[in-house]
């Protein structure tokens, strides 16, 4: 399925992959992450809510270039950050991942986009992805779906990631394939995972709003991250397919990232009070 891998980890006797073999992808996303927490400062004048996404946007496009990857990889972020720059508002992104997309009057009676959940289902239909992947992937949404409502902890979120990074480790995916998907989203899911567990400040009060559960470890925002990389990874992937019949891995994977990054800026404390200012 995969025409190009992003790769070049995995064991070169049995060509088998394992999530470790992505963790440069979980590296970078929280080198965005600590960047915008230590570095990113809200200019109060700026009122109106489309500057303040592009000022954003503007923020991790600069910074892109200070990245030790290559060229390729750089453009893809630039081009991916751009077209999910909306997502740093909790509402755009929580939309598009679990929303409503049935049929809706709109004097076209055109579809709106799918939802995570249904591009997911979809890409099982198709044959792009076995029923391995799926149940990774739908099982990962939906804890993240109960993550951000509160139901589920943050301590238990990050006990089913490793157990999804158990199963796909033992499913035997292999260079070139879907695992390069799935793969690249479990990386990132974990490398998140554990730097908001070593940054909680980094949500500023939002910590002490009556949304964050008493026993979870930061917060439920922490799902709007990890939400943000499965997305982009599932929607590269579908996109391509449906133009080319094809999926270049290497886009799929730094799409991820960069989609991550869009939505995972909004969880910082000081920008998501700045979009409710």
């Amino acid at each position: 399925m995969l025409a190009c891998s992003i790769n070049d980890g995995a064991n070169l006797e049995t060509n088998q992959l394992e999530v470790a073999d992505f963790n440069r992808l979980g590296e970078v996303h929280n080198l965005f992450l600590t960047n915008v927490k230590e570095n990113f400062s809200v200019i109060e004048s700026i009122t109106d809510e489309q500057e303040r996404i592009e000022s954003i946007y503007r923020f991790n496009k600069d910074f892109v270039s200070s990245l030790d990857i290559s060229s390729t990889e750089k453009s893809i972020m630039i081009d991916n950050l751009e077209k999910t720059k909306s997502f740093v508002k909790e509402d755009v992104l929580l939309s598009q991942s679990f929303g409503d997309t049935t049929y809706r009057e709109t004097g076209k009676n055109k579809k709106s986009d799918e939802n995570l959940f249904e591009i997911i289902d979809n890409l099982k239909i198709s044959g792009i992805i076995n029923e391995n992947s799926h149940q990774i992937l739908n099982s990962l949404t939906n804890d993240l779906k109960d993550n951000y409502e509160g139901f589920l902890t943050d301590e238990q979120l990050k006990t089913n990631v490793q157990s999804y990074i158990n199963d796909f480790n033992e499913i035997g995916y292999t260079k070139n394939s879907e695992g390069e998907m799935v793969g690249a989203v479990l990386a990132i899911s974990i490398s998140s995972i554990e730097w908001w567990e070593e940054n909680p400040d980094a949500l500023g009060n939002l910590l002490t709003k009556n949304k964050a559960p008493s026993n979870a470890l930061v917060a439920p925002w922490i799902a709007t991250d990890l939400v943000g990389a499965a997305l982009g990874a599932a929607s590269s992937t579908a996109i391509q397919y449906g133009v080319t019949g094809e999926v270049n891995g290497e886009i799929v994977a730094w799409s991820a990232v960069a989609t991550g990054v869009a939505a995972s800026t909004g969880a910082i404390g000081k920008i998501a009070q700045w979009f409710t200012s």
